[in-house]
């Protein structure tokens, strides 16, 4: 009994991580999609085409980054360049648009939600999550 570590903390299965990345992601996308609505409620039906299209992005761009697909790049640095795309992108929604900053915002936030929840439905209902985003779990835990 001498050679056990009483501090140290037993491996997070598979499973467990799994559970915890639905969670996670689950919370953060709702939480978004919510928030969005809460800000801006039925009038995200006229800017629906922003909320659509920046969930799109955003469930690509979580894969692309969860799944490694940028060969010879590490996925942080990937994430970061998909982080200033997507900046980008609602920079110019906000400025070609004919309706409020608020209303675009609102309906970013929605689209974020939306996509991170069905990104996290597919890698991780469907399909399973991606190795990459489990072994991050298993390490901060």
């Amino acid at each position: 009994m001498d050679d056990i570590d009483p501090g140290a903390q037993p491996s997070m299965s598979v499973n467990e991580a799994t559970q915890e990345v639905l969670r996670t992601d689950l919370a953060i996308g709702i939480g978004g999609a919510v928030l969005g609505y809460a800000e801006a409620g039925t009038a995200l039906v006229d800017v629906l085409a922003v909320v659509v299209g920046f969930g799109l992005l955003t469930g690509i761009t979580v894969a692309v980054v969860e799944h490694d697909a940028v060969p010879g790049v590490y996925p942080e640095v990937a994430a970061l360049a998909a982080f200033i795309v997507l900046s980008g992108v609602v920079a110019g929604l906000m400025m070609l648009s004919e309706v409020s900053v608020t209303l675009v915002l609102a309906a970013v936030l929605s689209g974020f939600g939306v996509g991170v929840i069905g990104n996290r439905l597919l890698y991780g209902i469907v399909f399973d999550v991606p190795a990459y985003r489990l072994s991050r779990v298993r390490e901060t835990s």
